[in-house]
């Protein structure tokens, strides 16, 4: 999923690199039809993002130590990709978790194209890039089918597995513009049938920018009553607002003004965690409906976040994914269409970076997914030796016995 301006899905023309496995690719065959055809996007596939994200979100959040960022844009997408090879109960889970609704694979790839074309040509001011590759050993058993959908509709790079994690953290690096370099971890790739990986890239000024010299350190509230200094920005204007019940919700555009950045203040006395536990993909959708041009002043950190999941298989199986992935978490993942043979989601990651500024506000998104070959789980027993037993020192291949011995007393 990706296109012009550097590699990747971008507003600006420019001439699309050649696909190499350590750069984006270019715009995919899906994505150039459906903007030829200005083909219009189906709700239902943003409304599956968006609903996919937000209970992503809720799930991560109670368990987040600190600032907590996600893109649900990348890691649906990576997932949907994921999806394309799924069948079976694996299928079915994998609609479930990602919220498809009645969304065929067809419809579903249809419509990442055409959202992908609208996102394109959002707006020339605003640089976005989604890239899209796909990893696989030189003996891959990844069939044909999978790897073709892949590129029509994602225009996926296909790369060498072998040079693991390094190649695969190079391609993400330079796709996100180097905000996020390392999102696969170390570790031994070579027995792994593929990695899945999405970037995505955005970089957008303010409409209005904050005046540097209007910034001045202020004091801002923790969730545990201490207190810090921040550097917060100022302006005055009309904005998109809404006073809600116990919150409220500002739009500040960027560029021209499709996209804009959304912040909800929770009223004071409400913590952060338990007004996030309460939201719905309908309420928000309500506010936004709401959202009202007022005149008022705004004041709003200059700041940096980060984040990086700790394992993101685990949160997915809580969601309802828990039979696409390796055991123990899974037991019968179905890939068919997908690999020749048994495979299983072993691993997936997920980094985020967002830097905001009296500018606008650059950030950046990555997604892996490490797909494994099913081992059979074993049983699971206990056994402890804390009573007489008898032991046997013995050549396996023989069968011939070196020693016995019976234990009565270790001491």
């Amino acid at each position: 999923m990706a296109g012009c301006g550097g590699g990747g899905a971008g507003s600006t023309a420019a001439s699309a690199p050649t696909p190499t496995p350590s750069s984006p690719s270019a715009t995919p065959a899906a994505v150039v039809q459906a903007e030829s055809q200005d083909t219009a996007v189906n709700p239902a596939i943003v409304a599956a993002d968006n609903g996919f994200g937000l209970t992503l979100f809720q799930s991560l959040q109670p368990s987040a130590a600190g600032n907590i960022a996600i893109s649900p844009l990348s890691v649906a997408v990576a997932l949907q990709i994921l999806y394309n090879g799924a069948a079976g109960t694996t299928q079915t889970a994998m609609a479930q978790t990602l919220e498809l609704g009645a969304l065929s694979v067809s419809a579903l790839n249809a419509g990442n194209a055409a959202l992908q074309a609208s996102l394109l040509t959002a707006d020339p001011l605003v640089t976005l890039i989604i890239a899209n590759s796909l990893w696989t050993q030189s003996s891959s058993t990844v069939l044909p089918s999978f790897l073709q959908t892949d590129e029509t509709y994602y225009g996926a790079t296909l790369g060498d597995l072998s040079g693991a994690p390094a190649n695969v953290n190079a391609w993400v690096s330079n796709a996100t513009q180097g905000l996020i370099t390392d999102i696969l971890p170390a570790g031994d790739y070579s027995k792994d049938v593929a990695v899945i990986a999405n970037a995505l890239y955005f970089k957008a000024p303010w409409t209005t920018a904050f005046n540097t010299a209007q910034t001045a350190n202020a004091v801002f509230t923790l969730a545990d009553g201490t207190q810090t200094s921040v550097p917060m920005m100022h302006q005055s204007g009309g904005y998109p607002y809404l006073q809600g019940s116990n919150f409220q919700a500002v739009s500040l555009p960027y560029a021209s003004g499709r996209m804009s950045m959304l912040i909800i203040l929770p009223s004071a006395g409400l913590s952060l965690s338990s007004f996030v536990a309460g939201l719905s993909l309908d309420g928000l959708n309500t506010w936004i409906g709401a959202l009202k041009t007022a005149s008022g002043s705004v004041a709003l950190p200059r700041f940096t976040a980060t984040y990086q999941t700790q394992g993101l298989a685990g949160v997915l199986g809580t969601l309802g994914m828990s039979v696409a992935l390796c055991p123990p978490l899974g037991t019968r993942a179905n890939f068919a269409s997908l690999s020749s043979q048994p495979v299983c989601v072993s691993d997936a990651e997920h980094q985020t970076v967002v830097e905001v500024d009296e500018a606008g506000t650059v950030a950046a998104a990555a997604t892996t997914v490490t797909i494994a070959p099913t081992v059979a789980q074993l049983s699971s027993f206990t056994i402890n030796m804390d009573r007489p037993f008898l032991y046997a020192i013995r050549d396996d291949v023989t069968g011939e016995l070196l020693f016995i011995g019976a234990l009565m007393n270790p001491s």
